[in-house]
């Protein structure tokens, strides 16, 4: 019997670590969401008697220490595996190259303030939120779920210059991933950074914006990767990342790995 909490797992990708987890039933999954009321988390909680749904918000110290007391409640002080998963980004900014960007001391922090608070500050606070349980669990693993859009080769490879504040906020999750992994190895804790390949989680019908701006990524991914089709699913990714987890371990702890377990297929 295995226990997981998963932050940020109200939908997409998280939402999805819920669903597979959960189909295990010796599994005890902790579900950290800003609303519990969701419909989408509360329907999958509907359907598997070891899920729980718990209120948290990891951009808020209070409310992720308070989301770790109740998930040691149910699991008597224990925790095997951590995935922080939470993500955000100023969508009006997402499309802005780096000289795109305005001399404005108020605009700009407002720009990065989302990935910084959920990447940087969220990842830090939940990480030492769950670290009391993490240290008494079995498997004693802790997953950031980052993205090669942080890595400069990615970036040289495919001439990707948009998306700024999402990918300086997973490049410093990178770093501190193998802080915690330095600092926690002689508790036999092992951190990792995991990157979920390019996963399609829009959900309903596709705009003709959102269907071009997939387009004209696909087309310069395959700049640097030409083999690749097009996003994947959120269960093919979830599928591999949970094999990556399961394989985590001290030679692998403080890296940055892709969903298919190594540093080269990205996509």
């Amino acid at each position: 019997m295995s226990s997981y909490a998963i932050t940020g797992a109200s939908k997409g990708i998280g939402l999805e670590f819920v669903r597979q987890l959960a189909a295990d039933t010796s599994n005890t999954v902790l579900a950290i969401v800003r609303n519990p009321k969701a419909t989408d988390i509360s329907e999958v909680a509907s359907k598997y008697s070891n899920v729980h749904v718990i209120k948290g918000d990891v951009t808020d110290p209070k409310s992720i220490l308070d989301a770790a007391s109740s998930t040691s409640a149910i699991t008597g002080g224990k925790l095997d595996v951590l995935i922080h998963n939470s993500n955000a980004v100023d969508s009006a900014a997402i499309a802005l190259s780096p000289s795109q960007f305005p001399f404005d001391a108020e605009a700009v922090p407002k720009m990065f303030e989302p990935s910084i608070a959920t990447a940087i500050y969220g990842g830090l606070w939940a990480t030492n939120a769950f670290l009391p349980l993490i240290e008494k669990g079995n498997q004693k693993k802790i997953v950031h779920i980052s993205t090669a859009m942080a890595l400069p080769d990615f970036i040289n490879k495919t001439g990707v210059s948009y998306a700024v504040a999402y990918s300086v906020a997973k490049a410093g999750m990178n770093v501190q991933v193998a802080k915690y992994a330095a600092e926690l190895a002689p508790k036999g804790i092992k951190v990792l950074a995991l990157s979920p390949g390019w996963v399609d989680t829009w959900e309903g019908e596709k705009t003709p914006e959102v269907v071009q701006a997939d387009e004209f990524m696909l087309k310069q991914f395959q700049v640097g990767y030409p083999d690749l089709k097009g996003k994947i699913l959120p269960d093919e990714s979830v599928r591999k990342c949970l094999q990556v987890i399961g394989n985590l371990d001290e030679r692998s702890s403080g890296l940055l790995l892709s969903h298919n377990g190594d540093q080269e297929r990205w996509t």
